[in-house]
Order: C-alpha cells, then structure tokens, then sequence
C-alpha cells in the first residue's frame, strides 16, 4: 500500500530551510518538512500541519512543484511524496523532537547529507521548474538503483 506524504521547501531569500530529521524513517537526514498524509486530509492541509508540527512555522501560498514515487522490492510505489515550495512561512522555526531546523543558501545545500534522490530533483525545485520522478532503491532505501526524472510544463 502506498504512502502518500508530503514535503515543503521553505524560502527566505536566498536561502532555504531543511530540517535534520532527527527519528523515524530518514533519521539523520537533511530534507524538506514534511510527512504523511492523514486520512481525510488535503495535501495543503497535511503540509500545513506537518510544517507547524516540525518546525512551528505557518505556510501560505504554496505552489505543488512535483510529484515523487519511491519503490523498493514492491511494483506499487512504497511512497508518493507532492512537493511544495513557499515564500511565505510565518515565525520563527522552533526544534522539535522529530526535526532539527536549519538554513542553508541555495547554492550551500549539502546534498551528501541527504536522501541520494535529492541531487536528481532538488535542482529542478531550485530553478523553478515543476518535475515528476520515480526512484528505485534496495529493500533497505541504503542505496539507490536507478531512476526517471521528467520535467513538466
């Protein structure tokens, strides 16, 4: 059964915030906020939620930039994650005890500390663009197969 998540990329100028995931799946990671969807939510209303929930920011103006399928030894995709970036996040990020915020500039982004597929689609966020991708990883998720990555209008 698929998981549906979602995940928001935070911008302030010519920074962005990620958030050290700090338990659960991804521990000790660097990525985006984000989590599941809940039953009954919206994705808008589940990024919100988990955004507040980290890093006790509140989102407005989102914009769905794309749309990522993650498998492992399953024909269905393990994770079906919509990704959102804003420039509109009110407060002050505030640690949780999943997430760990931290700003980085666009440019500074430590991708060896992330997921390995951040270096294939993030680049498409930063520019921009709108993007779909799929990415096949072993049954552990410790290491990536290989993947397809489409650019959308």
């Amino acid at each position: 059964m698929t998981i549906e998540a979602t995940l928001c990329f935070i911008f302030r100028g010519n920074k962005v915030l990620l958030i050290y995931k700090k338990r659960g799946f991804g521990k000790g990671k660097l990525n985006g906020v984000g989590g599941r969807v809940e039953k009954g939510e919206s994705l808008e209303e589940a990024i919100k939620r988990e955004v507040l929930e980290e890093v006790n920011l509140r989102v407005k103006d989102l914009e769905h930039v794309g749309v990522l399928e993650f498998y492992s030894s399953n024909p269905e995709p393990d994770w079906r994650v919509h990704v959102f970036r804003t420039r509109t996040a009110e407060g002050v990020p505030m640690e949780s005890e999943e997430a760990k915020p931290l700003w980085f500039k666009v440019d500074e982004i430590p991708y060896d500390s992330m997921w390995e597929d951040s270096r294939i689609w993030l680049p498409l966020l930063l520019q921009g663009k709108r993007f779909k991708g799929k990415f096949w990883f072993d049954d552990e998720y410790s290491g990536m197969l290989r993947y397809e990555i489409e650019e959308l209008s």
